[in-house]
């Protein structure tokens, strides 16, 4: 199907078609993100999906850039490529100092999505559907569920990913990736911010391996802390993440 006509330099003509679409509105809901991740998203070719963002990249909606030597080329969306997608806010773009963390929070999300059986909302997503930071520390997630973070200093804190499974929407994850060391008490207190709130169920963090247990210590007194409080036995958790967890994943839906 195509939904739109553009006309680039050269005289060249490309089509924006639905599918283009679709790849836009994805690549929006991160910072940045690489042709791999978009191919496992779509279950498309790589080559399929690099042909796809130099289109996009002509028609000046994406921009791509290869940051690091051992990191494929990161894609994000220009200004234009956010209008085209029905996306407000502002644009994002890749950090050298977060890129790796950012990738993996992708992966991360795949993982959520597919061995889990949650609907994810990326932190991007989440921070869009704040009307007015002055307004208080209210988010939302599809179908109208909200959630509430607050540091209990006037902070804010927005998770990496936030999900729900369709069979329990009102059961609602946060998620941290963990990848650089925090002293514990630092790290106890900010899994207290999803402790105290009222729409947060659980908050999983995921760990490098050489972190888990700094963040298991964290994440013990946290609970401790949550027991007192008559919020639950154990509402934080831990796992080591580990690349490998992404093989075998089911392929996307639709």
């Amino acid at each position: 199907m195509i939904t739109k006509g553009a006309v680039v330099e050269q005289g060249r003509r490309w089509q924006l078609t639905s599918r283009d679409l679709e790849l836009l509105k994805w690549v929006g809901r991160w910072r940045g993100t690489t042709a791999p991740q978009i191919a496992r998203g779509f279950d498309l070719s790589v080559k399929v999906v690099e042909r796809r963002m130099r289109a996009l990249a002509e028609l000046g909606l994406v921009e791509g850039r290869r940051m690091l030597a051992d990191v494929p080329r990161v894609h994000s969306l220009t200004r234009a490529g956010m209008t085209a997608a029905g996306i407000d806010g502002d644009v994002a773009r890749p950090k050298l100092a977060e890129l790796r963390h950012d990738l993996v929070v992708v992966d991360l999300a795949h993982y959520i999505e597919r061995d889990r059986r949650h609907l994810v909302v990326t932190e991007r997503e989440i921070r869009r559907r704040e009307p007015n930071p002055a307004a208080g520390q209210e988010w939302q997630l599809p179908e109208g569920i909200e959630m509430t973070v607050g540091l209990g200093t006037g902070g804010r804190k927005f998770p990496d990913l936030a999900s729900v499974r369709l069979e329990e929407m009102d059961v609602v994850w946060a998620h941290e990736l963990e990848r650089t060391r925090k002293d514990v008490p630092r790290l106890t207190r900010l899994m207290l911010s999803y402790v105290w709130s009222d729409a947060v169920t659980y908050v999983m963090y995921w760990t490098w391996p050489e972190l888990y247990d700094n963040t298991m210590r964290a994440a013990e007194a946290a609970n401790a802390s949550a027991r007192e409080l008559g919020r639950g036995p154990a509402p934080v958790g831990v796992r080591v993440w580990e690349p490998s967890l992404l093989d075998g994943l089911e392929p996307a839906a639709g």
